[in-house]
């Protein structure tokens, strides 16, 4: 893509808070107030430049034994160091706030997933004014900050534009905002907000989100330069690689034809081996058994082989793609001569994600349906894979070779679920080169160390707001000395009722949800605890807990001291932050009086602030004054080709649209075209009428003018991915042949969505 942008469209783009690359966005507030310190001693404090990677297993990037080429991975672990011991939050709420924020989880709020934050301490996801991010700090520092990617921290109603902003980047210390208020979003047709306000995405053949966001990056690096004395920068760049959907250009799909076909149990093999090779893991270590239910890759079908082979060959080409446009990045820092200067840190969020369960899916849509995809599911979107058509995930035989050698994957508090790769060059601060480093390091360090290193106080006040400590613990410590103890004593984790603790290079586990695709765990944790000395067993296969109990007692003794200072208890399952969802739907449900009213166009509506059209029955009004001629474009619509629902125009005549989670398309679509000025069309959506059917009548003047059935299953989950918007369809777009991204030509008014036919049932 790398679009061409003049420095003097730039200058005008920052000089008015205008979006750069073309769009149109309402100008972000300031983050913090003017910086103090002097040009010059901005300009001799580093750069930093963080990419957060999603989903990325310990064992994924090369220079950690992996089978995906990331040659610039590589090229920066060369110029520096790689943390073996490095651990996270198991997801990627939690991973992030504390990363930002260089305090625990639970201390800042979000002990789980943001999606089923309940409402006590610990688990509110709210993050407190008291807890400045590095951003915040940095920025009163002098430094211009940047968030570029995925940023879904923050409560779904909250990710609006109706607000409130104060989780919102902008509003978190960061200058400029470019990504997506989500866990995930489709690479091909994201959705995308500028500080605050939602824009389309760039109109350009072979779109791909990553490729976008490196130009982006590649631009604000760039503007910053007009000024007579360039701030130094803090650039905070968080793709959705890995993190499903696995998406990738057929090139470089192609480029791994064939490489997988060893399966995972041989491709572990390989892994540990030349992680021993490297140094990464002790000499001793061996592989963790496959979880329970796991099969041996010699015992699969053929057809199973084809299907699980090309999943991983989508997915090492997404994460290859991902890392070829983060090396423009840096190509562009080097062509400055600004890498030298530049700490540069890698790290993944969480380990390897085996959401997708044995098969895989063609789309993650299917995950917060709460049901997986079958084998024959999977293969009709075998030629797709990785494309535009699908949103898919790989099967968890792939996440388990992910995190060789050790056990489990996300959500899980074992290894494969906290210890992920960890990548820190400075090449005028840290002398080492290519080395690798053991000490225990966690999520919370990272911005206590990246602001010692940048010689940055902890800012008193943030917002006129007295700052607590950091809780996390830097690790600058090590950047040249490979043999300095551990300064940390003992870190808790703990993920729906999942818990665990290390100190001293022993751990304690419990093994309570062990499915992360299952989304309804409910039962009590009551799981005894599993003690393992992972400086012999990294891979947490032999059980000591029957051997030391005096050890278990001392350890569980730790985190339950860590659990009262971080606000972890109560526990709970992810089963009752779903409940607390459910029952907030409810309330609201009930506050709007079953009915949701928009005056006009709105969009990017997400969560239970959206009506809940993919779930439940319904009729719809509104008004329209048309242009003349035969217009086309939608009146609402959420979701997209694999899951959505959409009332549209088409050459003027109303179609509903109606796309199952599997992409089966059905339209209800009216022979007569709408006259051109003002009228009002109706819908009502009536289900269910028998096993999983629907009636769908389509009028306007109180005349029907389409009428039928349809297979309408419940599609409540689509506002995770794709948002409910009036006017505009954005993403994937719901109707066959439709653009996305286009305004409805006419005008749209007195809306009104009424589901209280469907409450009196």
């Amino acid at each position: 893509m790398n679009r061409t942008i003049s420095s003097l469209a730039l200058a005008a783009g920052m000089l008015t808070a205008a979006p750069a690359l073309g769009q149109h966005a309402a100008p972000a507030e300031p983050a913090m107030q003017a910086p103090s310190t002097t040009p010059a001693r901005q300009e001799q404090r580093p750069n930093v430049l963080v990419w957060m990677l999603d989903d990325v297993g310990f064992a994924q990037l090369a220079c950690f034994g992996g089978l995906v080429a990331t040659p610039n991975i590589d090229r920066v672990a060369a110029a520096g160091l790689r943390y073996t011991n490095y651990h996270t939050a198991p997801v990627c709420s939690a991973a992030r706030a504390s990363f930002l924020t260089g305090r625990m989880p639970h201390s800042v709020n979000l002990g789980n997933h943001a999606a089923t934050a309940r409402p006590i301490p610990g688990y509110n996801a709210h993050l407190p004014a008291s807890a400045g991010t590095i951003a915040d700090n940095l920025h009163q520092a002098g430094y211009a900050t940047f968030a570029l990617g995925k940023w879904d921290h923050l409560l779904m109603e909250e990710a609006t534009p109706a607000g409130p902003f104060t989780q919102w980047p902008t509003h978190q210390g960061f200058d400029r905002f470019y990504g997506f208020l989500a866990a995930d979003t489709d690479n091909w047709n994201p959705m995308l907000v500028r500080d605050q306000a939602p824009v389309p995405k760039p109109d350009e053949p072979d779109y791909h989100l990553n490729d976008d966001l490196a130009d982006e990056a590649i631009a604000l690096l760039d503007t910053r330069k007009i000024a007579e004395h360039p701030r130094p920068f803090f650039m905070y760049w968080a793709t959705s690689t890995a993190h499903a959907p696995h998406h990738a250009p057929k090139a470089w799909i192609d480029r791994y034809k064939g490489q997988f076909d060893m399966g995972w149990d041989k491709a572990r093999e390989t892994i540990l081996k030349q992680q021993k090779a490297r140094g990464l893991v002790p000499e001793i270590a061996k592989l963790a058994p496959r979880p329970e239910g796991m099969p041996a890759w010699n015992t699969l079908g053929a057809e199973q082989k084809k299907l699980y082979t090309r999943q991983m060959e989508v997915f090492a080409a997404s994460l290859s793609y991902a890392d070829a446009q983060f090396g423009r990045i840096l190509d562009a820092l080097e062509r400055d001569g600004e890498l030298e200067n530049t700490i540069v840190v890698i790290l993944s969020d969480n380990g390897a994600s085996a959401e997708g369960a044995q098969n895989g899916m063609f789309t993650e849509g299917l995950l917060g349906a709460g049901r997986r995809a079958t084998l024959e599911e999977n293969m009709a979107f075998y030629d797709e894979w990785g494309g535009p058509g699908t949103f898919p995930h790989y099967s968890y035989g792939w996440a388990v070779a992910g995190n060789t050698p050790f056990r489990y994957f996300k959500h899980a508090t074992h290894e494969g679920g906290t210890r992920v790769p960890l990548v820190v060059a400075w090449p005028k601060g840290i002398s080492a080169r290519g080395e690798v480093r053991g000490q225990f390091t966690h999520v919370s360090d990272v911005a206590p160390t990246i602001l010692e290193a940048a010689g940055v106080p902890l800012a008193e006040n943030v917002n006129n707001v007295k700052q607590s400590p950091m809780e996390g613990i830097s690790f600058a410590y090590s950047f040249d000395d490979a043999k300095a103890p551990t300064a940390k004593q003992a870190q808790y984790v703990e993920m729906y009722g999942n818990k665990g603790l290390w100190s001293q290079g022993w751990s304690i586990v419990t093994s309570h949800r062990l499915e992360p695709w299952d989304m309804f765990t409910d039962r009590p944790i009551v799981e005894p605890w599993e003690l393992y000395n992972l400086d012999k067993d990294p891979g947490q296969i032999d059980n000591l807990a029957d051997r030391h109990p005096q050890r278990v007692a001392e350890l569980s003794r730790l985190f339950e001291e860590q659990a009262e200072r971080y606000h972890v208890n109560p526990i709970g399952n992810i089963g009752d932050g779903l409940r607390v969802s459910a029952a907030e739907a409810r309330a609201e449900f009930a506050r709007r009086g079953g009915e949701w009213r928009y005056s006009g166009p709105v969009s990017a509506i997400a969560g239970r602030s959206s009506p809940p059209v993919g779930a439940l029955g319904f009729t719809m009004r509104a008004a329209l004054d048309l242009p003349d001629g035969a217009v086309s474009g939608p009146v609402f619509a959420l979701g997209g080709k694999l899951g959505g629902i959409a009332l549209y125009l088409r050459e003027g005549k109303p179609v509903f649209a109606l796309n199952t989670l599997q992409g089966k398309p059905t339209e209800i679509a009216s022979g007569e075209a709408l006259p051109s000025g003002r009228s009002t069309i109706e819908l009502a959506f009536d289900r269910p009428r028998g096993p999983g059917e629907a009636g769908v009548t389509i009028a306007s003047g109180g005349r029907v003018l389409a009428q039928g059935t349809v297979t309408a299953e419940t599609m409540a989950a689509l506002t995770v991915h794709g948002h409910f918007e009036i006017g505009v369809d954005n993403g994937s777009p719901v109707l066959a042949g439709a653009k996305p991204y286009v305004p409805f030509p006419g005008q749209i008014s007195d809306v009104v969505f009424d589901f209280t036919p469907t409450a009196a049932k």
